[in-house]
């Protein structure tokens, strides 16, 4: 048996034996674990038994235990576990192989999922930058084009998508991004910090209302962040986020870019109509000025009633430290822990194909417990059947994880499915669930140019799902804006799973309408 030398680089790492080992020695030897987890993204390699050189130098039963049991001590030490891979036998003594891998399983860091809405230039993602990295933006566009997704979207300084940023914080409230070599690196932070907020920044501009509906019905948001520009107030597609988020009981605070570019009389008149909007609307606004509001207002903000605003510059940082307190002390909106009770069910948000992996899926759990080397069922697929698939391995957050529990988005590399026959929308769960054809709904029509008939189509959102749907039935007709009545909707194209009383979103281009499902019909 032959093996390369070690290398003072990656996630490899090569003992001969751990034995009689003091404190002093496991404090270097978690020191060490840590670099060689950072090399390999949260997992590295231990081989037990082997020189620097890659001879064999084999353990005897006893040394193979005690150097088991001393890595699983170091593990530990710094929030990590050990799993024994492989165990061989050279000329009567054993190379053992283990694998060493970060773990937030036991205790995962608080999370606040935060949807970024507004209209196109308002900011969104400039401020997104901004939080995550700490660092200003040069007025140009820099810190946006740090976050961005896709090429297109650095070239035209649009998000075209639905990007999900990480900001965490360590018990004193300071973010762990910006200490950390790179301060976009999920895993990194995800496991570093003691409370972690998802920004889901989605695209302002019209054509892209379908996607920023996707990323506001599949991402569970806590609190909507809506972005205004000083310079322009609150324009029309801002209104239409706004609204959305209102109608979905999403709590909404405001942030006013873009200070610096204006004279305060301008500012202020544009701040001044916003707070008239949100008064409409049923909210209580406060223009937050200093820790002492934030203190006041943060806790206050799962209630839906009051409305933050704050007013921010990129460039200058006036603004910024505020706002990233309050993100700090914002609460939780859910107990996901009492859903992780119950039986599973989650919801496809994408879907990849990675060479050497195979199909793997990025789901939202909605609720129970997703777990490595279970088996489960996906569906419905397009004849209303269920296909059992088993979850080979684990991702959050790019660490990797023997769990995956409600609240949490992973990544599951599955067998048994090709990436081709699966969709967004479809549900994973631990028995075969019902095919849903169509609902029974009480809707209300938010905006449309005329009348609203039997026959008439239109798409659907809810969760991942975006789907064509028909009205088939309708306790009023014709219905016209501001109409609210009972309606059946038949899914056009394929059957879907979605439960009573989850509220759902209708939009085209003339259209739309906000609706609870009352009855799934199968």
């Amino acid at each position: 048996m032959e093996f390369p030398a070690e290398s003072d680089t990656g996630p490899v790492e090569y003992k001969s034996a751990l034995t009689r080992v003091n404190d002093e020695r496991v404090e270097k030897l978690a020191s060490q674990m840590k670099y060689r987890l950072f090399e390999g993204g949260g997992e590295a390699i231990y081989v037990l038994g082997l020189n620097d050189d890659g001879t064999v130098r084999g353990l005897s039963k006893d040394e193979e235990e005690e150097s088991v049991r001393i890595l699983d001590t170091v593990a530990k030490r710094i929030g990590a576990c050990i799993r024994v891979l492989d165990r061989r036998e050279v000329s009567g003594r054993y190379v053992v192989r283990v694998l060493v891998r970060l773990s937030r399983e036991e205790n995962p860091p608080s999370q606040v999922n935060i949807i970024v809405v507004g209209n196109v230039d308002a900011g969104k993602s400039t401020t997104v930058g901004t939080l995550c990295t700490g660092m200003l933006d040069d007025g140009r566009g820099s810190n946006m084009r740090r976050v961005a997704r896709y090429a297109h979207e650095i070239i035209t300084g649009r998000t075209s998508s639905v990007v999900v940023r990480v900001v965490g914080f360590d018990m004193l409230g300071r973010p762990v991004n910006w200490g950390v070599p790179n301060p976009l690196d999920e895993a990194q932070i995800y496991l570093s910090a003691k409370k972690v907020v998802y920004l889901v920044d989605v695209g302002g501009h019209e054509r892209y209302l379908r996607t920023a509906l996707r990323g506001l019905m599949s991402k569970f948001p806590d609190y909507a962040m809506l972005v205004v520009a000083s310079n322009t107030g609150l324009q029309v597609m801002g209104r239409e986020h706004l609204g959305v988020c209102v109608a979905l009981q999403i709590p909404v605070f405001v942030v006013f870019t873009k200070i610096d570019a204006v004279s305060p009389e301008v500012g202020k008149r544009y701040v001044d109509e916003t707070l008239e909007v949100l008064r409409r609307l049923g909210k209580k606004p406060l223009v937050v000025k200093s820790s002492r509001d934030v203190y006041d207002v943060a806790p206050l903000m799962a209630s839906g009633r009051v409305a933050p605003v704050f007013l921010v510059s990129n460039t200058t940082g006036a603004g910024v430290e505020l706002l990233t307190e309050f993100m700090n002390l914002l609460p939780p909106r859910k107990r996901w822990s009492e859903l992780e009770k119950k039986p599973l069910l989650a919801y496809v948000t994408d879907i990849y194909n990675v060479r050497g992996v195979g199909t793997v899926l990025a789901v939202a759990v909605e609720r129970g417990i997703i777990r490595e080397n279970s088996s489960y069922y996906l569906g419905p697929v397009r004849d209303g059947t269920w296909r059992r698939i088993k979850v080979k391995s684990i991702h959050i957050n790019r660490v990797p994880s023997s769990l995956a529990r409600a609240g949490e988005e992973a990544t599951l590399a599955v067998a048994d499915v090709e990436s081709g026959d699966v969709e967004k929308g479809l549900v994973l769960a631990e028995t075969p669930l019902y095919a849903v054809r169509s609902i029974i709904a009480d809707v209300l029509i938010l905006k449309h140019p005329t009348t609203i008939r039997n026959g008439y189509q239109t798409v659907l959102h809810v969760h991942s799902i975006r789907t064509p749907v028909e009205f088939s039935w309708m306790e009023k007709e014709p219905m016209r804006t501001g109409d609210r009545g009972l309606v059946r909707l038949t899914f056009m194209l394929r059957p879907w799973y979605v439960e009573e009383g989850e509220k759902f979103i209708l939009r085209d281009s003339r259209t739309r309408a906000i609706g609870t499902v009352i009855k799934a019909e199968y």
